[in-house]
């Protein structure tokens, strides 16, 4: 129960990074995605389900505040949540090379689904254009900005997996 509440509040607080100070330090229109290092580090520590979960949370969040469906973002959270997951059994999570390899791959996929559900269907074929000045910044920015909050979400999580010692009379 306490990784639930947890991870609630980092949703709400990294959105709120990512939409007050994330503005602040965009350059060139491009900021870094918190949220998805937060996704991304939920489901590699504990697992499809709860990645999924909270993939979930945070894609409604951001759908109810700024898109203009509702449910895209919720789908394509779940789904980095979920895939996010199943490499919680394959590596040992000491690992901080791995994470980050899996933010970068998860922003990767989630920008080209953004970019197919946006762009393509509605005949806007000039992916490369989209590749050049879109995808791979924000990817090289979130993975860069990945680096510090990976670290601090792990030591959130940790806090919250401690058990209170039993006092000593």
């Amino acid at each position: 129960m306490k990784k639930v509440i947890v991870t609630v509040l980092m949703i709400f607080l990294a959105y709120l990074l990512q939409t007050t100070i994330g503005e602040a330090i965009a350059i060139g229109g491009i900021r870094p995605n918190v949220i998805i290092v937060l996704v991304v580090c939920c489901g590699y520590r504990y697992g499809r389900i709860p990645g999924m979960l909270a993939g979930l949370a945070a894609g409604l969040l951001i759908d109810l505040a700024e898109a203009n469906y509702i449910g895209m973002n919720a789908l394509f959270y779940l789904t980095i949540g979920y895939m996010n997951g199943w490499m919680n059994k394959l590596y040992y999570h000491d690992f901080t090379m791995v994470p980050l390899i899996l933010v970068t791959a998860s922003e990767f996929l989630l920008n080209l689904m953004q970019y197919v559900t946006g762009f393509l269907m509605r005949n806007r074929l000039d992916l490369p254009f989209y590749l050049v000045r879109i995808i791979v910044p924000d990817v090289l920015y979130t993975a860069v900005l990945s680096v510090l909050t990976y670290r601090l979400i792990t030591m959130v999580y940790l806090l919250a997996e401690k058990k209170p010692e039993a006092e000593e009379d």
